[in-house]
């Protein structure tokens, strides 16, 4: 009986840790993605002004203005 004791003991510690670590992980990863289809969108468009596109499409592939043919 003690030595199952000894088996099970860490056994269910172990199987309590991942529980708690996939938790934690499932939470953190959730807080990334959580954004709304609007908030995607300004994203998106701030970034092409940073680049310098123009926002109407057929922008040059490096963001350089007026290198689409």
């Amino acid at each position: 009986m003690p030595q199952l004791l000894v088996i099970l003991i860490p056994l269910g510690a172990l199987v309590i840790y991942a529980v708690v670590f996939d938790l934690k992980r499932r939470r953190r990863r959730a807080a990334l993605t959580g954004h709304d289809i609007s908030t995607a969108a300004r994203i998106a468009r701030a970034n092409a002004d940073a680049r310098g596109a123009s926002g109407l499409g057929g922008g040059g592939g490096d963001g350089a203005v007026g290198t689409g043919v």
